[in-house]
């Protein structure tokens, strides 16, 4: 998303009024179509994720995303996750045992909600599953429940502070464009970035 998201933003000061700086209080709505954001989230796949648990852990993997799909303020996808090297972690008389229980993977609809923290400049996703299949070879009910418990109902942070500043020439001139988020929301048929420019000339 952020290759994106820089992609475009080489064309801000084309966009600013007067092609000078911009105000500090003009802001810029983005909106990016399913299918851009569809091909941007393939790019990254597959994508290890941090939802281990007291009692479950091993390596989470989104494997792949389908079917995405925004509407206001949600959206909706199926994910193929797997899971490997899985442990189920438990105490008795004092002592930790871990009880090794092989590899899982699961097919299912989700739907999920968005939270931006403007402070934080932090996207929290919050998935929350509708409909599971498990594939052939992780037909095991208990431990497929106990990896969708894992993802079921959660938010997941998606950092956006690590978007450097993009640097062009124009002229005898050079452009910094720095970006502040000042929401993400998704919309029917596109996510909507608003975003709050920082340019400056060296």
């Amino acid at each position: 998303m952020k290759t994106v998201l820089k992609a475009i933003l080489l064309l801000l000061p084309l966009l600013l009024p007067g092609h000078g700086l911009a105000q500090k209080d003009e802001t810029i709505t983005l909106n990016l179509p399913e299918s851009v954001m569809a091909r941007t989230v393939q790019a990254v796949l597959p994508l290890d994720i941090d939802a281990r648990s007291e009692g479950l852990q091993g390596t989470i993997r989104i494997i792949r995303i389908d079917d995405l799909q925004f509407g206001d303020r949600h959206l909706s996808c199926r994910l193929h996750v797997a899971g490997s090297d899985l442990r189920i972690v438990s105490e008795l008389a004092g002592h930790q045992i871990n009880l090794k229980v092989g590899e899982v993977e699961l097919d299912f609809n989700c739907n999920a909600r968005l939270r931006f923290d403007r402070q934080r400049q932090i996207l929290y996703i919050k998935p929350v599953v509708d409909r599971m299949n498990a594939t052939q070879n992780g037909g095991k009910g208990d431990l497929g429940q106990a990896l969708v418990s894992l993802l079921n109902g959660r938010e997941f942070p998606v950092s956006m502070q690590d978007m450097k500043p993009l640097v062009a020439k124009s002229g005898g001139k050079t452009l910094i464009i720095g970006m502040k988020f000042v929401n993400i929301e998704a919309r029917r048929d596109m996510l909507q970035f608003s975003l709050l420019p920082e340019v400056s000339t060296r």
